[in-house]
């Protein structure tokens, strides 16, 4: 799995693998679906750069487009 930099925000407190994370360094973590909840629905941690994952691209082809009307 991949490793991720986190850290707490001012003001909360958060566990990973029953120690607290600290607020005033990164340290790292394993990218799990429990740390990512706490970074995306909770917002109790940081992430150090932007390590989000990025979104598969779509295996469908584009919806075609409208035809637009000729103004008369």
């Amino acid at each position: 799995m991949a490793m991720i930099y986190v850290r707490t925000k001012p003001g909360r407190r958060a566990w990973y693998e029953g120690r607290v994370i600290p607020e005033d360094k990164f340290i790292p973590v394993t990218d799990t679906p429990s740390v990512r909840r706490l970074i995306d629905h909770w917002g109790d941690i940081e992430v150090e750069g932007d390590a989000k994952p990025k979104a598969k691209p779509s295996q469908q082809p584009p919806a075609p487009q409208p035809a637009k009307a000729k103004e008369q």
